[in-house]
Formats: C-alpha cells, structure tokens, sequence
C-alpha cells in the first residue's frame, strides 16, 4: 500500500485554527486528535479532511506507450486540481468567518470594558474621598478632645505644647509602618495637630506680651 502524507487543517467552534501533517490508517486519523484549546474531539473532521484529499489522488496507473499517445495529461489532472482548490476554498470561507466573528465580538465587548473600567474608577476615587474626609474628621475631633481635656484640668500651655509635641512624635512612628494610601491619612492627621501647635504657641506668645 502507497503511504501518503496528508496535511490537515481545522477551524474549532470555538475558532482556534490548528493544523498538522498525518499519514492515514485505513483512510482515517490513526489516532483521536482534539482542539488544544476548548478540547473538543476533531477526529471527525480530521477524517472527513482525509477522505476528500485521498480521493482527490490519482490512482496508480501502469502506463503503456500505445495509452499515453491516446490520453492528455491534461485531462487526467483538471478534475482533481478542481477538487483539491474546492476544499482549499472551504477551509478558506471557514477561517475567514471565524476571523470576522472574532473581530465582531472583540467590537462588541470594547464599549462595554471601557465603561466598566470608568465606573471602577469613579468609584475608586469616590472612596478615598471619603476616607480623606473620615480621616479628617477624626484629627478634628481628636485635636477638640486634647483641648477639651487640658482645658479641663487647667494644665499649663507648655504641658499642652510638650503633649501635642509627643503625639506627633507617635504619629510620625505609626507612619513609618502603614501603606501608602493610609501613610496619606496619617499625614493629614499630623499635619492638623503640628497647625494646633503653632496655633497654641502663637497664644501663648500673645498672652506673654499682653502680661
């Protein structure tokens, strides 16, 4: 028996290409093949390959001098170049359609990907808008709470300053050991007790030269 190598080339449902060359078993696959993508079985169409390109050979033909003076070659040939191009075709037309349905749904999906990622995003911000604002409402309260407390013992203005001075100092601490969103938040916080401070000192500068 001839062994003929056979080039086959399929299109999946799923619309991964793949192709190899197989040397038939009895006109078939030797062997199950499926996509390396989805999986699915393409034994058969593989076969169906086979069996149109099988066909599509010439036969072997014990050619005598007194056959070859009466037969062209021309027409031995025209109808299984004729076969061979109309399958050629075919896998053409199919992987031309699994293009453009690719090139469809990447379309489809861009408007909607885009609009995703924009509500994401607007989200994202509108978050940390009011964790800036929750962060900065509790430094004021905070701030109001010191004062409220010193002031309710009558501690002097410079124990005031040496307490503000301290909760900086565990403040800058802390911010060595956070992330950089909360690293952000602290900072605020510091940055409104250090405004208290000089608020504080000012005062305290004012009521020494009105005495």
């Amino acid at each position: 028996m001839m062994h003929v190598i056979v080039p086959v080339k399929i299109v999946c449902s799923c619309g991964q290409k793949y192709a190899f060359d197989v040397y038939p078993l009895n006109g078939c696959m030797p062997s199950p093949i499926k996509c390396p993508v989805c999986g699915v079985d393409g034994t058969a169409v593989a076969n169906e390959i086979i069996a149109i390109v099988l066909k599509a050979q010439p036969s072997p033909l014990i050619l005598r001098p007194r056959l070859l003076t009466q037969q062209s070659p021309a027409a031995e040939v025209t109808p299984v170049n004729a076969e061979v191009e109309t399958w050629r075709k075919r896998a053409f037309d199919a992987e031309r359609r699994a293009d453009q349905a690719q090139a469809a749904a990447r379309a489809s999906l861009a408007p909607h990907l885009a609009q995703m990622l924009k509500e994401t995003v607007v989200q994202e911000l509108a978050m940390q808008r009011r964790e800036l604002l929750k962060a900065q409402e509790e430094a004021a309260l905070e701030i109001a709470a010191m004062i409220r407390r010193f002031d309710s013992v009558q501690a002097p203005l410079q124990e005031r300053l040496r307490s503000y001075e301290t909760r900086i100092q565990e403040l800058e601490k802390e911010l060595s050991a956070l992330n950089e969103e909360n690293r952000e938040l602290l900072k605020l916080k510091i940055e409104m007790i250090r405004h208290q401070l000089e608020v504080e000192r000012v005062h305290n500068r004012i009521a020494f030269t009105a005495n």
